[in-house]
């Protein structure tokens, strides 16, 4: 059957079944370990007679750039200075070296470069497709890193002492170290060369050397080079990083050794002729090797070394352990048939740790093959098998593969990988500090399926080292202790777009009639009738069956692997290295593409605009998309909402996923307006919440297809959704938001616009640069006795990494919410107290402003027996008219801000909802507090509720309006004024102007996304 798929898709898909059927004319060796048996028809980098010459080999040609220079003498560190695991000193305890992969020589002409999965084309019908469209946009982080990847001085030294401790400049006179940073920020934000930044050090030098309290010794060790100044800081990431050389042809991958070390500069693998490096004279005369296209490689490992030195962090990531079942020590899994008879089907469930999937895992898993069937199967080498989180330190990781256009002409596709940790709270998982960036993949194309398994080989090793645990030292309590710890690892989750979890989990793809969905066995051609929608049908895939056909996939010939591959839809990918690892049940679908980029996308412009269902109906009469337009120009939003929902036929534009979340919340308003003829037409989710929206969804399919409107594939992967919600929790848990946002970040950094890895290579060091310089702020701020100039440094390091002081990616910091985690609250929220209020306020007078005898009634109920007095008999405790109340424009409550409408800061969050879903309108914000009473202190608010209708409207959604979070209201019309604590505001919403033939309406939306989680 002919399906109406847009041609985006058409475009994906045939790049795709091209890519697939090229993958399976392949025949390469993915064993784990094959350096071990090398294939017979690949060349040894050892063997010289079947070599081609050298291009160009002059006979005093080396690998290191950087000879004949100066060398900084080796700095002394005290003995026994506990300092943190840094960036520059974290690789030393395990194997460094991974294995490579050979093609044999007859399968190379089947590599070609896969074409861009996401080169879409998809038809706007007048919606915007371009970026800041909307005047309240603030400005978006930037951070620049100046990296000159190819050395601007021959006389720039790239090595350091080699038993230089961790921030050794802290041992280091305050002048010298303060001069390292000038030097750094220098580099970083003026462009400063390594030539010029040597001259700066030695006039430093000269200048220091002339102060009295600076010893001879400290002077002549001062570092003399910005390499070795930034080891000395705890800035050098050159030993956390990994750059390997891939051939550019058909990338396979090799170390800096074997560039060092090779005879030929053509790629070892047979009938490839690609060009590996360059020769490059230096103005010594001697030759440097520059390979031709690089790619970068961050250490998991080392990441997980370096989070579990930081202060406070051993104990974040067991948050989780709240039921004393947790806290016992080794447990057995908890299977999911035990899991659902206990559900209770209205609990909140919000975090990883409350689905199933979070106890179900093993500990050890192995991946066994019997010898007589070759059937492969993961087993425990436990009896009963140990749950694998209740390790002291099992931590759950997610993986993340997205590619972004990483120029401005778009015509770069740059992979990254990112890992995260579970067990981290879900508020702080996704910070920009807690991300690991572990892989950019070298456009300009997405890699083949060979070239992504040379370049994902290091990280597969390193998974499989942390699944059989690594040895660690640990920093537990305060003031801190380093213990030697067991440290497990365990490839949980990957979330990614589809065609993503297609590539990487080894799929078959959209046009595939039998094997089209990852999850089940539906066939395409169902898709046009309610069976392709209906669950109670469905055949789900089996990960046992999947496991065995992607290594019976793996020992066939390409022919035999076409026809398996056909049938069964699984084909053999890295990931499938790890055991416990399926893609069927460990890639969950992604509900931020499927609803809002998928779902609401698709029914906004096929089934609203597309047909032509907003234009205008009657001669003269006013066009509905001029009355959805002005619902949203009337809409009352608060000011923090960046990107709003988008307009019709206004600009072109590339709508994001944010505003089509806020869209599908708030559109059946608009569209109430648009088309009716007169007057007619929560972030923590339960079970029963998620089965009854999986029915809705179910119903909305059948419905479409009984009406002869064809749906794309997405509609069917939203009939997946429920059973990963229950498995991770929340689709919060698995959304890419955290991701998307690291990949704006990363394409923001400086470049300079080199590609062919040396692009890939800069935006690593920039990302990971920005983390050590946080880290360094956090040491500088940690000083016992600041100084003006430590203050000056600090505020210098802040502009680098273009936040400014204490803007909102430093407030973000880890840091400051590890200092901060001291309550129950805080194992949830990640913050100590869930009320800030704003920098803006002033001492006032209730009196002449009106409000002090309602505020002295509110003191009186609060504290009854505090004795608390205005005019008339005097008690205990007087409230003064002036000088006990301070008015703030806003209080932060939950992380949702309430303003006061009284004030121009705070106008713009002037309503919200009090004690569930009951809307006021705040007036102001007050701070009560009574000198030398620090317990009778309170903050407040004064507020007005709305008030109901005379007459109740009738609106269609009133059947579903405790579910979409909507209520009517009287317009214009408030109640008395009346003081409430800060701690009954409950949420956000949006307000809406809706006249009927009966009168006008506000209606209020419920914009639970900002809202704060149920708590039981």
């Amino acid at each position: 059957m002919d399906y109406p798929l847009d041609r985006e898709q058409e475009q994906m898909e045939a790049a795709y079944t091209h890519e697939s059927q090229s993958y399976l004319d392949l025949e390469i060796d993915l064993q784990a370990r094959p350096s071990v048996s090398p294939e017979p028809l690949a060349r040894s980098p050892t063997s010289n007679s079947e070599l081609s010459p050298l291009r160009t080999s002059p006979p005093e040609e080396i690998n290191d750039p950087m000879l004949d220079v100066e060398m900084d003498e080796p700095l002394e560190v005290l003995p026994g200075i506990e300092q943190e695991d840094v960036f520059n000193n974290l690789l030393g305890h395990f194997p460094g070296q991974h294995d490579f992969y050979r093609l044999p020589a007859n399968r190379t002409e089947y590599i070609e470069a896969n074409d861009d999965y996401d080169a879409q084309f998809d038809p706007d019908f007048g919606l915007p497709v371009q970026e800041n469209q909307h005047d309240n946009v603030a400005a978006q982080y930037h951070f620049e890193f100046n990296e000159d990847l190819e050395f601007t001085a021959e006389d720039e030294s790239d090595t350091d002492e080699c038993h230089t401790g961790n921030c050794s400049a802290f041992q280091e006179p305050e002048l010298i170290r303060n001069a390292y940073i000038d030097a750094f920020v220098q580099k970083h934000m003026y462009g400063a060369t390594h030539r010029a930044l040597k001259h700066q050090l030695k006039a430093a030098r000269r200048s220091i050397s002339a102060h009295p309290n600076i010893h001879i010794e400290d002077i002549s060790k001062m570092a003399q080079t910005i390499t070795t100044a930034e080891k000395r800081l705890g800035l050098d990431t050159s030993s956390f990083i990994t750059v390997f050389v891939l051939c550019p042809v058909c990338r396979r991958r090799y170390s800096q050794d074997d560039i060092a070390n090779a005879d030929s500069d053509v790629c070892l693998n047979e009938g490839c002729s690609g060009v590996l490096f360059t020769p490059r004279k230096l103005a010594s005369g001697r030759m440097q090797r520059v390979p031709n296209v690089t790619y970068p490689f961050a250490s998991p490992i080392a990441w997980i070394r370096h989070i579990l030195s930081l202060p406070g962090m051993s104990e974040l990531l067991q948050h989780w352990r709240n039921d004393d079942d947790d806290n016992e020590g080794l447990k057995t899994v908890l299977t999911s048939e035990e899991w659902m008879q206990k559900l209770d089907l209205n609990r909140s469930m919000g975090d990883l740790c409350d689905g199933w999937g979070w106890r179900s895992s093993k500990a050890g898993l192995e991946r066994r093959t019997d010898p007589h069937t070759g059937t492969v199967t993961d087993e425990s080498p436990f009896e009963p098998p140990v749950r694998f989180v209740s390790l002291p330190f099992g931590l759950s990781l997610t993986l993340n593969t997205d590619w972004f256009q990483a120029t401005k002409e778009g015509n770069y596709s740059v992979g990254a990988c990112y890992l995260v940790i579970n067990n981290l709270p879900r508020h702080m998982r996704f910070l920009r500090e807690n991300i690991s960036l572990t892989i950019l993949m070298p456009g300009p194309r997405e890699p083949n399926d060979y070239a992504l398994d040379q370049m994902l080989s290091p990280l597969i090793d390193e998974l499989l080292q942390l699944k059989q645990g690594i040895r660690m030292n640990v920093r537990q309590g305060n003031p801190g202790i380093f213990r030697e710890e067991v440290v497990h690892g365990e490839l949980s989750l990957h979330i990614a777009d589809l065609m993503a979890r297609i590539k990487m989990g080894g799929g078959a793809g959209l046009k595939s009639e039998l094997n089209f969905c990852l999850y089940c066995h539906m066939h395409l051609s169902s898709l046009s009738v309610p069976a392709g929608y209906s669950r109670r049908g469905f055949e789900f895939r089996d990960p046992k069956d999947e496991l065995r056909n992607v290594y019976l996939w793996r020992s066939l010939q390409p022919e035999e692997r076409r026809v398996l591959f056909e049938q069964t839809g699984n084909r053999f990918t890295p990931l499938h290295q790890i055991p416990g690892w399926y893609t069927s049940t460990s890639s969950p679908p992604d509900a931020m593409h499927l609803l809002y980029l998928g779902a609401m996308n698709w029914i906004f412009k096929q089934v609203l605009v597309g047909p032509g269902m907003l234009t205008r109906r009657h001669p003269g009469g006013q066009a509905p998309q001029d009355l959805f337009n002005e619902c949203l120009d009337h809409m009352w939003m608060p000011k923090n909402f960046q990107r709003l929902p988008p307009k019709l036929g206004q600009t072109q534009g590339t709508i994001k996923a944010d505003q089509w979340k806020l869209t599908s919340k708030i559109l059946f308003v608009p569209l109430f307006l648009a088309f009716r003829d007169g007057d007619v037409i929560g972030p923590g989710i339960t079970p029963a919440e998620i089965h009854f929206a999986q029915e809705l969804m179910e119903l909305l399919c059948v419905d479409y297809v009984r009406n002869n409107v064809p749906l794309p594939p997405n509609f069917h992967y939203l009939m997946h959704l429920e059973e990963f919600l229950l498995k991770y929790g929340s689709s919060y848990n698995t959304h890419v938001w955290g991701m998307e946002r690291a990949n704006g970040i990363l394409s923001k950094i400086n470049h300079n616009g080199r590609k062919d890895g040396m692009l890939e290579s800069t935006l690593m060091r920039g990302w990971w640069s920005h983390a050590a310089i946080q880290n360094l702020i956090k040491k500088l701020r940690g000083l016992p006795n600041r100084t003006e100039a430590d203050e000056s440094i600090i505020q210098d390091l802040l502009a680098a990494l273009r936040g400014g002081a204490e803007h909102a990616q430093q407030r973000g910091t880890l840091m400051a919410y590890i200092a901060q985690c001291q309550t129950a609250y805080t194992h949830l929220h990640g913050i100590q107290e869930p009320t800030r209020l704003s920098g803006q306020s002033r001492i006032i007078d209730l009196e002449k402003c009106g409000i002090y005898q309602l505020v002295l009634d509110f003191c009186i109920a609060t504290w009854p027996d505090a004795g608390i007095f205005g005019p008339g008999m005097p008690r205990q405790r007087y409230l003064a008219p002036t000088g006990m109340v301070r008015n703030y424009s806003y209080v932060e409550y939950d992380g949702v801000r309430y303003g006061a409408s009284t004030h121009t800061s705070g106008a713009g969050y002037c309503f919200g909802y009090i004690d569930g879903r009951f809307p006021v309108r705040i007036d102001r914000v007050l701070l009560i507090e009574l000198q030398g009473e620090p317990h009778i202190r309170c903050i407040c608010a004064l507020v007005r509720r709305f008030c109901p209708p005379p007459v109740e409207g009738q609106f269609p959604w009133d059947m579903w309006a405790s579910n979409l979070g909507v209520s009517s209201w009287a317009y214009e019309q408030l109640g008395e004024l009346t003081v409430i604590p800060v701690h009954r505001f409950s949420g956000a919403l949006a307000l809406f102007e809706v006249p009927m033939s009966y009168g006008r309406y506000w209606i209020t939306v419920a914009l639970d996304n900002i809202s704060p989680e149920r708590e039981d």
